[in-house]
């Protein structure tokens, strides 16, 4: 990571400085204080080490190793996905392990109650993306991905909704979106919403990406994602038929609250 230095007019200090002062700090040595590290006032890998434990609820997955290529690429795209499962990202990951298939997987996942549990530092990466197209690999290697926990589309059967595993869902929990041929999806909680803005704006800190909301880009196939321009993407913006994450007004809401972070 780049070190970050509170005198620097860059995106990436901007944002450092204002999660810092929503958590009450006016200045990095004073976060640095209050973790108890060298009062440098310069933000390099272990400042933000401690600023992502701080600003989320984090599980570390101690046994993922093996299952992501640990390779450090420099990223400039961040991919958000749904799971299309359980609220269970323990489970996600346990799947990921067992499928058969190499190295498929986000670094992380978000559950409902927000929290995120993480398999491999971002700088790794793992297959998320899967295009039928020459720049996958690229795209793969060059992003950060996460998965939402959260079924994605449901169907409406005999006035009951159902996921696409056949379970009955609850109505309190669904959202009326009209998406992709589907009228109904799970809703995204509010603090999955949360831990989701603030691991974005981590990540887009860490590796420089930027957070302009662009909504021609995340909600249909992006020429853009695909050759590469770096930003914040969804599924969608990589394969047709995708349907994660789904365009839920909190969550459009947030998105457009991102580059606001970018300023001064």
């Amino acid at each position: 990571m780049e070190i970050i230095s509170e005198n620097q007019k860059t995106p990436r200090r901007n944002i450092l400085m204002n999660l810092l002062s929503e958590l009450g700090f006016n200045s990095i040595k004073a976060f640095q204080k209050s973790q108890h590290l060298a009062q440098d006032g310069l933000a390099g890998l272990m400042t933000y080490n401690a600023l992502y434990q701080k600003l989320l609820n984090v599980v570390e997955l101690q046994n993922f190793g093996g299952y992501y290529f640990k390779q450090a690429y420099p990223k400039n795209q961040i991919v958000w996905h749904h799971s299309a499962g359980w609220d269970n990202a323990r489970g996600m990951f346990d799947w990921w392990r067992n499928d058969g298939v190499v190295h498929v997987a986000t670094a992380v996942g978000i559950v409902d109650d927000g929290s995120v549990f993480r398999g491999y530092d971002e700088s790794y990466w793992a297959h998320h993306i899967g295009m039928q197209h020459l720049n996958n690999l690229a795209r793969n290697q060059q992003s950060v991905a996460v998965e939402i926990c959260n079924w994605g589309s449901l169907e409406e059967k005999n006035g009951k909704l159902q996921n696409w595993a056949g379970h009955s869902f609850p109505q309190n929990k669904a959202i009326e979106l009209n998406y992709k041929g589907y009228k109904y999806y799970e809703a995204y909680t509010e603090k999955e919403i949360k831990a989701l803005k603030s691991w974005t704006l981590l990540n887009a800190m860490r590796f420089g990406v930027p957070l302009a909301y662009r909504e021609a880009e995340m909600w249909q196939v992006s020429q853009k994602g695909i050759d590469g321009v770096a930003g914040i993407y969804t599924h969608n913006s990589f394969i047709s038929w995708k349907t994660d994450v789904s365009p839920q007004p909190k969550l459009i809401e947030m998105a457009k609250t991102l580059a606001d972070y970018e300023k001064k």
